[in-house]
Order: structure tokens, then sequence, then C-alpha cells
């Protein structure tokens, strides 16, 4: 699914993923940020434990740091949230997260 995430730069950002269906835990769960989708340099990771959290079975919370969102220009940068169930990889959502200026700096 392609969302678009609008984010003031050096905010805390959180957001949930829901998976209604899911009886079983996940074998990875990651989120990658970059600039371009040809870029080498991941800007940000996040992973089960750093970052991405289990709520409850199929709930997961995702957090960004201030320090994490304030490091970046403001600009459109690409990213993908991966998960992996046994040898099963899926994508569930991806797209663009849009980090703005803010009027208080």
């Amino acid at each position: 699914m392609l969302r678009i995430f609008n984010v003031k730069q050096g905010d805390e950002f959180t957001f949930t993923v829901t998976f209604k269906n899911l009886q079983e835990d996940l074998t990875t769960f990651a989120m990658g940020v970059k600039k371009e989708y040809t870029d080498d340099t991941m800007l940000i990771q996040k992973s089960l434990g750093n970052g991405i959290t289990k709520i409850t079975t199929g709930k997961y919370r995702v957090d960004f740091t201030p320090t994490e969102t304030g490091a970046l220009t403001p600009d459109f940068y690409v990213y993908d949230l991966r998960m992996t169930i046994g040898s099963t990889v899926f994508t569930p959502l991806y797209g663009y997260l849009n980090i703005q200026e803010t009027v208080f700096e």
C-alpha cells in the first residue's frame, strides 16, 4: 500500500501497522528510508526491537525520534516497510516521507 507521511523536521513521529489475519510472529520486520531508491546509503533504519515494537499479535508501532527527523533536510524521501514470515517476504507499506520545515526555527 502506498502512503505518504508528512512530518515536521525535528518532530517525533509514530504510526501503527495492523495485520488483521496475522496469527504468527514475524521473522523480520524492518523499515528503511533513503533519499532515492537507487541510493546506497540508508538514512534511517528500523527493525524489531530498534524502533519497531510489537504491541499485540498483528499490531506493530514504528517510532521516529526528533533527532532522526531533525537530521533530514526538508524534502521527499522514499521508504519501504518489509516483513518476513518464514521464508516469504512482503512489502505491505511503501511510499514517501515528506519532511517539512517548521515555522518555529
